[in-house]
């Protein structure tokens, strides 16, 4: 006998409303700046006797600034911190959300993102502190023939290579660039550092490049991890001045147990899709708290100005009682 369209509605829907099991038995606060212009300090009050779980993330590193030809590397992540403290009604912990450099107009390197802060007093027992580091931008270079891989090579990053012809991956690390870590808790974590594959041998050949860009701890993993993926010279969501965004937010939500959808919406009449040609691309974030910037990936006479990293977060989960 066919099943009615009434039965199916019920068949889905049994599966949709079902318990959800998963939720935390508690109270949360997370405090992130809202805006990418104004700092975020924050001071919250225990509302009842219990423990309060405090965990935060460094400002993740942002991509700088190209003007003409050549890439770069994205930033570096976030650190990442975390511990359980009693407190009393009327216990306070304070603190400041590390900003991530806005400073859209820098170019070759924007420095390194702010670390986030915090500390309890008053009826908190005794007083103590949380610091997790921010993550360091992402430097770029410019080259119309000489490949990317020697510009970074010859100024002392961290290479695996040349594999041929000059090809090789350069990290963002070396003896003057910052890798964040956290300090003061249960729990601390340094936030990794991120890599490209310039597998083409010549300056702009986009294409070629695969970037491997570094996840903060504390998210989808404890220890943070590496999203993969390539750009292309131009595309239907994307110019070639703006690539790697896109794909960005495509990979972290395949790395995601939790994915919200695939790629941002864009649309091919007019050309809504990405451009890093204006300041603006580099100013406001893309990601999540903690997450680094992707970088530059100007083409001839066009620049790119790559993505700011995510700011920084601080998450604060109350059990009352306990």
């Amino acid at each position: 006998m066919p099943t009615s369209f009434r039965n199916l509605v019920q068949i889905k829907g049994d599966g949709i409303y079902a318990t959800e099991e998963h939720l935390e038995r508690c109270r949360i606060w997370l405090y992130t700046p809202g805006n990418n212009y104004t700092n975020y300090q924050i001071c919250w009050k225990a509302p009842a006797r219990g423990t309060a779980v405090i965990e935060i993330w460094g400002a993740g590193g942002s991509g700088a600034r190209m003007c003409c030809c050549g890439g770069g590397l994205p930033g570096n992540a976030g650190a990442y911190s975390k511990k359980a403290i009693r407190v009393e009604s009327g216990c306070y912990v304070c603190g400041a959300v590390g900003f991530s450099c806005g400073n859209a107009d820098a170019i070759c390197f924007r420095g390194c993102s702010d670390a986030t802060g915090v500390t309890w007093t008053g009826n908190c027992g005794a007083s103590g502190c949380l610091c997790a580091q921010g993550g360091a931008g992402g430097r770029s270079f410019c080259t119309t023939g000489t490949s990317l891989y020697c510009c970074f090579a010859a100024n002392g990053y961290c290479s695996r290579g040349p594999y041929n012809d000059n090809c090789g991956t350069i990290c963002n690390y070396f003896g003057g660039i910052w890798i964040a870590c956290g300090y003061g808790g249960d729990v601390n974590r340094c936030g990794g550092f991120s890599c490209t594959a310039f597998l083409g041998c010549q300056g702009p050949c986009i294409c070629s490049f695969t970037y491997h860009v570094a996840t903060p701890p504390g998210y989808v993993s404890k220890c943070g991890g590496v999203v993969v993926f390539g750009t292309e010279n131009s595309n239907e969501f994307s110019n070639w001045s703006g690539q790697g965004a896109h794909q960005h937010q495509s990979a972290l939500n395949a790395q995601s147990r939790q994915p919200t959808h695939g790629i941002p919406w864009s649309y091919c009449w007019g050309f809504g899709g990405g451009c890093g040609c204006y300041d603006n691309e580099g100013c406001y974030t893309g990601v999540g708290p903690g997450y680094p910037g992707t970088p530059p990936n100007p083409c001839p006479e066009v620049r790119d100005h790559g993505r700011r990293g995510g700011h920084g977060a601080i998450r604060i989960r109350f059990i009352e009682g306990q």
